[in-house]
């Protein structure tokens, strides 16, 4: 492989010899090795113009490497393919193999490989007479060139702008560029490239019908072209110099050149090979295709193991929301069981409470019956001794003392019916008080008691045997628990709850 290689730029029949020999020696299992063997047998088989083989070859490699996910090469042998299809004028396929290249060599982030698929694809618009597209990407490659400096590559820029200009009928600036150009493509170019300049050169001569000069460049093309076996120069050659000496008068020589041309164009383009080139693409099509196919059934393969992993986990989110939602609605039930039973202990301790405050209250009645009792025989008593007395001041003393102990007896009178009133009033609504103002003390719940009955403090004061000024103070602190408006009477709010 490396003899193959030395002899690659010096003589490329004998290249091709040492790469065949090398493609039987290697072995299938030394895969890279492999891969690289046909890519040389391809830029070998390209370089002598026998492209359907040069396709076969990077196909070939390409796949293997591929296989190996050597992006760069896979990239580099995606931009060989173009180039073989560019000389075969497929130049929309050749630009879809560049994108190809494109692609890959920005996602490995190789500029130079970017720059020389910006170069191809701009000569394949070029051949497309695209011409905007074509300087479009030509300009890129300069671009990168320039940045990493690449003179070699820069030279390849400027020979192919200098075709454009020949495409656009601006054979004097195409020779210019050409001609500036022509020492450092001999010294840092292969031969191949020096005999596509001398082409070129010959080519604009041609056009701007220095027949001399042009034949002089043309010579020199066909003589490198024939030392590499490059049938597809070799044609153009013969094609300029036939139309060239038929303008000369010599037409013994010319007729003899556009046989060479026919000859070396029908070796490169006739039907056999087209055939063979229609099959190799097939071929890579349906490659393509199948690998597009197994990646698709992979893609659903893994899709599918994702919905059933999706599921399982689905399917135990739930089960674990179960069983919190089962945890929680149990530990809610004895919340509510256990609430239940402090609410009834509350009610069987308040229902103590209200006995204990009935007895008490029947004790105040009967205690209040005595006084009853006792206030009515003073003032029989007193009015006995107002009638037997003789003095005014005394009556009138007697009369005022009478008058305190009836409105006594008045009062005493109300609070012997007080039992059954507030037996009558107070049904739930001590409850509801202490739901609704929980903040509210016992003895403030039985003045607010006392105020639905509409008793007045002085008689609030009497029952309780408190002084009015405790009672007003109860008043107040109820007033400012309750949150009464100041606009409102405390009697009316309470008993309109």
């Amino acid at each position: 492989m490396k003899k193959g290689d030395y002899f690659l730029e010096k003589d490329v029949l004998q290249s091709k010899l040492y790469f065949k020999e090398a493609e039987d020696l290697v072995l299938k299992d030394d895969k890279v090795n492999y891969a690289k063997v046909l890519r040389y047998l391809g830029s070998v088989t390209y370089r002598t113009g026998d492209y359907t083989e040069s396709l076969m070859y990077y196909m070939d490699a390409k796949k293997v490497f591929e296989a190996l996910k050597d992006t760069a090469s896979v990239a580099d042998l995606y931009l060989r393919e173009g180039r073989v299809y560019k000389y075969l004028n497929e130049n929309k396929r050749a630009i879809e193999n560049y994108r190809f290249a494109v692609d890959l060599a920005l996602k490995i982030n190789d500029s130079t490989l970017t720059g020389r698929c910006y170069t191809s694809m701009a000569g394949s618009f070029r051949r497309l007479r695209k011409i905007d597209s074509s300087l479009f990407y030509y300009d890129k490659a300069l671009k990168i060139f320039r940045r990493t400096k690449n003179e070699l590559r820069l030279s390849n820029v400027n020979n192919d702008r200098a075709i454009l200009y020949a495409f656009q009928n601006r054979y004097d600036k195409s020779l210019e560029v050409h001609l500036n150009n022509i020492d450092f493509i001999k010294k840092n170019h292969s031969k191949r490239n020096v005999g596509i300049t001398y082409f070129n050169i010959g080519y604009s001569y041609y056009k701007l019908k220095e027949y001399k000069k042009s034949l002089a460049y043309l010579d020199s093309s066909e003589v490198i072209a024939k030392d590499e076996g490059f049938k597809y120069r070799l044609s153009k050659v013969s094609d300029i110099k036939s139309k060239i000496l038929y303008k000369l008068k010599n037409y013994e020589e010319a007729y003899q050149y556009q046989v060479y041309y026919k000859k070396y164009s029908d070796s490169i383009f006739n039907l056999k090979k087209q055939r063979q080139i229609k099959e190799l693409e097939l071929k890579r099509d349906f490659e393509v295709k199948k690998r597009d196919l197994e990646i698709l059934a992979n893609k659903k393969e893994i899709k599918l193991r994702s919905y059933v992993v999706t599921t399982v986990l689905i399917l135990f989110f739930f089960i674990i929301i179960g069983f919190l939602l089962w945890r929680d609605h149990k530990a809610r039930s004895k919340r509510i069981e256990d609430k239940f039973e402090k609410e009834k202990l509350k009610k069987e301790i308040l229902a103590q409470k209200i006995k204990v405050s009935e007895s008490e209250l029947r004790g105040l009645i009967a205690d209040n019956t005595m006084r009853l009792e006792f206030i009515k025989h003073l003032s029989k008593q007193i009015k006995g001794d107002k009638d037997d007395s003789s003095s005014d001041e005394v009556k009138n003393y007697a009369n005022v003392l009478l008058l305190k102990l009836q409105n006594q007896i008045n009062t005493e009178n109300k609070l012997s019916s007080l039992q059954e009133k507030i037996n009558e009033v107070n049904q739930g609504f001590d409850q509801f008080i202490i739901n609704k103002y929980p903040e509210l003390t016992k003895t403030e719940r039985e003045v607010c008691t006392f105020l639905r009955l509409n008793l007045s403090i002085k008689e609030i004061a009497s029952i309780r045997n408190s002084s009015i000024d405790s009672i007003k103070s109860l008043r107040y602190r109820i007033r400012k628990k309750m949150k009464v408006p100041k606009n409102q009477e405390l009697e009316w709010f309470i008993q309109n709850l």
